[in-house]
Parts: structure tokens; C-alpha cells; sequence
């Protein structure tokens, strides 16, 4: 929806080289609020607000937005989707509204009732901050599963906070240093993108995070984590038959959808022929029966857009084609990973991209997605492979096995009981060292499992776990995507499988309602077989794929390059680097997309640049 900056000074009142800095980060966020901007300044605070209008396009719902004594402050970004439920309630407590706007009913909930209670309330997609003149506290928070965004960055004098790293990057004084250590995580597949910055000096807020800010430091908790919201008697003691749960599934989806079909202007869906976005596609089409669809087309290799115009043509929606060739492809590489950030290491982050600058050519403001239903239904093959070696415990298998073998292996498998888990199944497992790279994730692991400790068996508990696991791991970085490659074409992109009953009921359902008969996401399935073609719905789970002749030829680029010195790769090594960015397709999206990254930020290139030095880098290549 927007874009949010500020600056709080620790000790002395802001100057004028704060408000100069405030507006430096708006201008670097305008991509994420062309149609407004504000700021607002007070004592030791300083907001800027860049405002894209989805809810209520009337000035009045302008940000920084104030209560009417002026004793809270709010810049906001997102949306709560179940604001009128809240206003309703207000209102009866006696709050008086200007706008209708669910900008003014967060920051309305969030004076009249504090932040502690007011943010579970908030049931959808958020980052703000929220200044309470009344004890001169600053809050700010990032909704459960981290859909929307926020950096911070604390120096002697001050803390800086926006939507993204680049803002503060612009702030005078605030040094850009790429850090190493956050290169060494990436380069080693570790899931990072959401929670942490790969520059120093600038941390993110996490998922669920709810920070208070005032004269003693910054005060950092978190509202929710599955682990704490999870009842594992729910899913021991589920006796609900498939019909029963049909039935409830398919209303949650549609109260969902619903919610996320709510905006004062276009919305689209993002419709790739698979099971999710296929449903929200079909769901949505009740609700705004003007929908339309988009698909990404490939010019290379493998496209889903026939299967997406099967699913178009069941639901009644026309969809549109968005092409991608070698020449857009290069020409939109570099911009992916100016705005991600990071090295971009996924093909279809350019897609992702191409079809977000469609949708705002069309005058899309607002697309529809099914992120988020793999991770919370049992969609993904490694969540189901998680369960092989756990099956030393059924029956009868156990019979061949002694008890102290049982043990030592159990021990063992619970540091990585995930097929995705840092040395499942192998010697490194108990690698001190291994798990340091990324300690919050790779602890995170065993502790999820042992939560999970009444569900039997184990290799129910394991799947079951592997799940939420991918809630703070493979889904944070394609949350992270999602948000800053549609924003960077000022579109909102909107994943009404995170809604607040659907994650609670979600993580609460048994294995067999998430993987049954080797099919995952079989409850889901069921549902979707009553809106979609069930050609869709039972073909073979792809993801999406670009082809590799897109970026052969570029690990050209690793020669002489910034990455070579920031990894301090010895010159004899270099020809094994390139020749692996050669070979594999995988490696050399990783390798590339990080000297690019480091070109952008430590070079001080510009993204067209960066395109002309692929094109002559593929064309050295055939010429070799």
C-alpha cells in the first residue's frame, strides 16, 4: 500500500538535517506511494508517509495521520482487512471517525486501546509506526507471518526506520557497507532475505515483531509465533470428518477472499494455473465479477499460461499474457535485485516483476496471489520426504531394531528432523559451526519438533513440523519478493491464504488432511475440485520455471569482478567459480545475481548499466 520513514532522536529535538534526511528516504520509496506524500515532525520524531490509495482515496485519509487531540501519531502500510469489524466496536466505545479509511481505524485502535492489545486484533498485512505523545513511546510492528516490510538501524543519536534498506541508505552519514558475513549466508542457501540485511549497521523488524521505542533503548517483542499459538490437542483429538472439513475450508477461503476483495479501486489476480492461485482466481471472481487474470509467458522453455487459460476459461475471466524474453529478461534482472536488495537468486523474480509493471501499465493497483497455501496445507515434496526417516519407528520396523539404536538415532535426527534441516541425515549434524551460520533457523528446528511432541507418529510430527518450519523459512523469502517486486512497480500484492483463521486452522490440522495418498495439499484439493479444472489441480507441481538459456553466457561477470574480492577467492580459483556459474543453472543465478548486487551497492552502477554488461557478457560467451 505505502511506504513508511522516520527518524527518532535519541536525545536532542530533530533538525533540519533530519527533515532533509526524511525527505531523501521518500524519494527513494515513491515507487511504493506515487499518488501522495507527507511528513510530520514533533520533538525528538520525525514521519514521512508516501501513500499509494487502495481504501479511501480522499485527502482526509492522508498520512502521517493524527487522533483529534493530536496525541497519536501513525504511518501505515498495508492493509487490515477486518478494519470495519474494529470501527464497529470502537465507535460503540465511543471513538468518532473522520474517514473511512482503515488507516484511521488502526490508529484509533491502537490509542484507545495500546498497542499490546490492539495489534493481534489486526487481521491481515502490516508494518507502522505509532508515536503515543502520552508516555512518548514510538511502536513499531510488522503483522504475524511478515507479509509487509520494515528496516531499522540504530546509530549513537538516532534510529532510523522505512519499507526498505535503500531509504536509509539515503540518510547523510549512514555508511552503505555490504556485509561479508550476510554474502557467506546467502552463497550457502540460507533463508535470509525477510529478517536480515545485507548491509551493515541495518537489521529488520521480524514477523510478529513489537518494538516500543523510548528513553531506555528499544524494548523488542513479538505479539505471535506458531509455537505459541499452537494446541497440539487440536490435532490429536481432530475427529471432524473430510466432509466437515470441506465444508469449514471452503468457507474460510471465501470469507478470505472476500476481505482481500475490499479496495476503492482495480484488483486483479495473478493466475499461473496451479491449484492456489487457480482458487483464489475462481473465489475472487464472485466478489469483483469484473476480475481479470495475468500470467507470465516465457518466450523460452516451459510456460504455464495454457494452463492458466484453462483455468480462465472454467472461472469466466479473460486473462492476459505477459511475455518475457531474453532481452526483457536482462533488462529486468538488474532492477529485481536493486529493489529485492539482494542477489536475486530465483528466475522468477523477473517474472514476478514483469507482470507487476503490466499490471500498473493496465492501472492495476491490487493482485490477488495464492502464496502461502503450500507452506500452511503440506504442499512442497521435501515437507513429505521429511517423513522417510522418521519411519524407523513405525511398525513393524521397530521390531528389527534395539532399543538404545532407537534412541541414539532419535537423538541424533531431532538436531535436523526436516529433510530441508542444515545435516538431515548425515555426519554434520551435530556441527556447531554449520548451525552458527544462521542459529535462529537451524535451533528453530528441534524446538518446533519437540513442541509437536503429542503428535504420533513421528513421521506425522515431522511432516506436520517441516511445514511450519517453512513458515519462517521458504515462505519468508517469497513474502519478501512478493513485497518488494510489486511495490516496485507500486502494485499491491495481497495473499489471502495468510489470513488470520486460515493460518489458526491451518496449523491445527492433522497430517493426513495436508498429505494423503501421496498427494499433498489433498483437503485443499478437494475443495478446489468444485472451481477449477481437476486437470489443474492433479498435474504435476512445477513451481515456476524460467529456461537457463535466459542467463547462459552471464558468468562472464564473475571475472574480475566485486564478488571475487569481497570472498577473497584466490586467483586459481577463479576458473572453477566461473566454470560452476557455467555448468549449473542454480549457482549461477546465486553467483551472478550477488555481483550484480554488489556492482549496484559497492560499485555505485546503475541497473542499465548492469544490462548492457549481461548482453556483452552472453554474447562473449558464444563467441567463445
Amino acid at each position: 500500500m505505502c511506504g513508511i520513514a522516520g527518524v527518532w532522536r535519541k536525545r536532542d529535538p530533530i533538525g533540519a538535517a533530519d527533515l532533509s534526511n526524511i525527505a531523501r528516504m521518500m524519494q527513494v520509496l515513491a515507487h511504493r506511494g506515487p499518488d501522495d506524500h507527507d511528513s510530520w515532525s514533533c520533538g525528538r520524531l520525525a514521519l514521512g508517509h508516501r501513500r499509494l490509495t487502495i481504501i479511501d482515496p480522499s485527502p482526509a485519509a492522508r498520512e502521517p495521520m493524527l487522533t483529534a487531540c493530536g496525541q497519536g501519531v501513525l504511518v501505515y502500510n498495508g492493509e487490515v482487512y477486518n478494519y470495519r469489524t474494529l470501527r464497529q466496536v470502537l465507535e460503540t466505545e465511543g471513538c468518532v471517525f473522520r474517514t473511512v479509511s482503515d488507516a484511521e481505524v488502526v490508529l484509533q485502535a491502537l490509542h484507545h486501546w495500546s498497542p499490546e492489545k490492539a495489534v493481534p486484533l489486526f487481521d491481515g498485512m502490516f508494518s507502522f509506526a505509532y508515536f503515543d505523545a502520552r508516555d512518548g513511546a514510538l511502536w513499531l510492528a510488522r503483522d504475524r507471518l511478515g507479509i509487509k516490510p520494515m528496516s531499522v538501524a540504530e546509530t549513537d543519536g538516532r534510529i532510523l526506520f522505512a519499507s526498505e534498506d535503500k531509504a536509509i541508505l539515503a540518510c547523510e552519514g549512514f555508511p552503505c557497507r555490504v556485509d561479508a558475513r550476510e554474502i557467506t549466508l546467502r552463497l550457502a542457501w540460507q533463508s535470509r532475505d525477510s529478517s536480515y540485511s545485507l548491509f551493515e549497521g541495518i537489521e529488520r523488524l521480524p514477523p510478529a515483531g513489537l518494538w516500543k521505542i523510548a528513553d531506555g533503548g528499544i524494548e523488542r517483542r513479538r505479539f505471535w509465533h506458531v509455537l505459541d499459538a499452537l494446541e497440539t490437542a487440536r490435532i490429536t483429538g481432530d475427529t471432524a470428518s473430510d466432509a466437515e472439513h470441506m465444508a469449514t475450508l471452503q468457507a474460510l477461503i471465501e470469507d478470505s477472499v472476500e476481505l482481500h476483495c475490499i479496495a476503492d479501486t482495480s484488483i486483479a489476480a495473478a493466475c499461473s494455473g496451479g491449484v492456489d492461485s487457480g482458487l483464489i482466481t475462481a473465489l475472487a471472481k464472485r466478489f469483483r465479477p469484473e476480475i481479470h487474470g495475468y500470467v507470465v509467458d516465457p518466450l523460452l522453455g516451459h510456460s504455464e499460461a495454457g494452463n492458466a487459460e484453462r483455468t480462465g476459461r472454467h472461472v469466466g475471466i479473460s486473462l492476459r499474457r505477459v511475455p518475457v524474453d531474453r532481452n526483457r529478461f536482462f533488462e529486468l534482472w538488474p532492477k529485481v535485485i536493486w529493489h529485492l536488495e539482494s542477489d536475486g537468486w530465483h528466475a522468477s523474480h523477473v517474472g514476478l516483476l514483469a507482470m507487476a509493471e503490466q499490471c500498473h501499465a493496465d492501472g492495476v493497483k491490487v493482485l490477488l496471489t495464492g502464496e502461502g497455501s503450500d507452506e500452511l496445507f503440506g504442499g512442497y515434496a521435501w515437507q513429505a520426504s521429511s517423513m522417510r526417516a522418521w519411519r524407523a519407528w513405525s511398525w513393524p520396523a521397530r521390531l528389527f531394531r534395539s532399543k538404545r539404536w532407537l534412541e541414539r538415532k532419535f537423538q541424533r535426527l531431532r538436531q535436523a528432523p526436516f529433510s530441508r534441516s542444515i545435516g538431515h541425515g548425515g555426519g554434520w549434524s551435530h556441527n556447531a559451526v554449520l548451525r552458527a551460520l544462521s542459529p535462529d533457523l537451524n535451533f528453530l528446528q528441534p524446538e518446533i519438533f519437540d513442541r509437536l511432541q503429542p503428535v504420533t507418529p513421528l513421521t506425522d510430527r515431522a511432516f506436520l513440523g517441516s511445514c511450519f518450519f517453512d513458515m519462517y523459512s521458504h515462505l519468508q523469502d517469497l513474502l519478501h519478493r512478493h513485497d518488494r517486486l510489486s511495490m516496485a512497480a507500486s502494485v499491491e500484492l495481497r495473499v489471502p491464504f495468510l489470513e488470520n483463521r486460515l493460518i489458526d486452522y491451518a496449523i491445527h490440522l492433522p497430517r493426513r488432511h495436508k498429505y494423503r495418498d501421496k498427494t499433498g495439499k489433498w483437503l485443499l484439493k478437494k475443495v478446489a475440485e468444485k472451481h477449477i479444472p481437476r486437470e489443474n489441480i492433479h498435474a504435476p507441481k512445477v513451481g515456476f520455471e524460467i529456461s537457463p538459456h535466459f542467463t547462459a553466457g552471464t558468468h562472464g561477470l564473475l571475472r574480475g569482478g566485486f564478488l571475487r574480492d569481497a570472498m577473497k577467492w584466490p586467483a586459481a580459483s577463479i576458473d572453477d567459480f566461473v566454470g560452476l556459474a557455467r555448468r549449473d543453472v542454480a549457482s549461477r543465478l546465486r553467483l551472478v545475481g550477488m555481483e550484480l548486487f554488489l556492482r549496484l551497492h559497492a560499485g555505485g552502477e546503475t541497473t542499465g548499466n548492469l544490462t548492457e554488461a549481461l548482453h556483452a557478457a552472453a554474447r562473449d560467451a558464444d563467441r567463445a
